[in-house]
């Protein structure tokens, strides 16, 4: 079964307007090449439990030498939600004055006296990455939350501006996820990369986390995927995903897995100083503290299945060029909590 779909709808909004113990979140992310730094951005909706629901943009810029680094988001009531789902001149989700459709992201967050402003076009991708297997995929976003990247590798051009500084995005390939359900997991790790050394064409994503069902705790499930050389590479379909294995701790990911003819072994790594630490508010009042970095370091081990036994092919890393973040249900030390 393919981890790629094309139904059309993945990055819709799933929000009715009316449901509550509800959350939503797209985000993207990406590197700009030039200056070796790193964007995140979020457009959320939370429907609290038992408070009324909002709306908030997030934006971070991540300066290699910590000098432009930025960190601001915005909260609005929810009457400053626009019309979703391409209703309003074609926006999937606007907020206030920011939007996002399936081929543009714009807005402006302000933090003090400094701004961060992106106007940026992306080239849909022709299918969506689905991480979650698809036995599992309607369970999951019924307790927990589904996930999935509609646009999983494809170039960004526009511009980015910081205080008096602007920054041009040539074709610099990034990745726009979809997130939607009740809660976020207990904990987890998520990394994604297409900035190796040596390569063009290969693309990694990644993510493990541990959840609880009516409050039993289940096994960490690590659901991983690499294109390498045009070759689509899942380990994430559901009899691999279940012997997958991983370790994370902020600020070091380990992981391995192996399908019928490839096996992956890689760390993946970003020290405080190269992250920020965020708070979200899950809809049932709980609190999940995040550790992201969009300057991060990746290696991975890539071996193929031989009648000798596995053989390794290429040795990938990435320094500065990956996308890393940890979640949990209490601040990481070493870092204060930013937002």
């Amino acid at each position: 079964m393919s981890v790629f779909t094309s139904y059309g709808n993945e990055n819709r909004m799933r929000w009715d307007r009316t449901k509550r113990g509800f959350m939503e979140v797209w985000f993207a992310t990406l590197n700009h090449g030039p200056t070796g730094s790193g964007l995140w951005l979020r457009y959320t909706l939370t429907a609290p439990k038992k408070a009324e629901p909002y709306c908030e943009l997030w934006a971070f810029w991540f300066d290699p030498t910590g000098a432009r680094s930025f960190a601001g988001k915005h909260r609005y009531s929810i009457d400053h939600l626009g019309s979703a789902n391409g209703r309003d001149d074609g926006a999937l989700v606007r907020i206030g004055d920011a939007w996002m459709s399936e081929s543009h992201l714009e807005g402006e967050v302000t933090s003090g006296d400094r701004a961060l402003a992106w106007s940026l076009d992306l080239e849909p991708a022709p299918a969506t990455f689905q991480h979650i297997p698809a036995p599992l995929r309607d369970r999951l976003e019924r307790r927990v939350s589904a996930l999935c990247s509609p646009n999983l590798s494809v170039p960004f051009q526009g511009m980015v501006k910081l205080g008096g500084a602007a920054f041009e995005f040539e074709r610099e390939r990034g990745c726009q996820t979809h997130r939607w359900g009740a809660r976020h997991p207990v904990t987890w790790a998520w990394a994604h990369c297409e900035s190796f050394e040596g390569t063009s064409d290969t693309v990694f994503e990644g993510v493990a986390a541990r959840t609880d069902i009516v409050r039993i705790p289940l096994p960490t499930t690590s659901l991983l995927y690499l294109r390498h050389e045009g070759e689509d590479i899942p380990f994430n379909e559901l009899r691999w995903a279940l012997s997958a294995k991983s370790r994370y701790e902020m600020p070091t990911w380990a992981f391995h897995a192996r399908n019928e003819s490839w096996k992956i072994i890689g760390g993946a790594r970003a020290t405080h100083d190269r992250a920020v630490q965020v708070r979200y508010e899950d809809p049932d009042g709980s609190e999940r503290f995040c550790a992201n970095s969009e300057i991060a370091d990746l290696a991975i081990e890539l071996y193929r299945s031989s009648p000798s036994g596995w053989r390794h092919v290429r040795s990938l890393i990435s320094i500065r060029g990956a996308h890393l973040e940890f979640g949990r249900r209490s601040p990481f030390e070493g870092s204060p909590v930013t937002l």
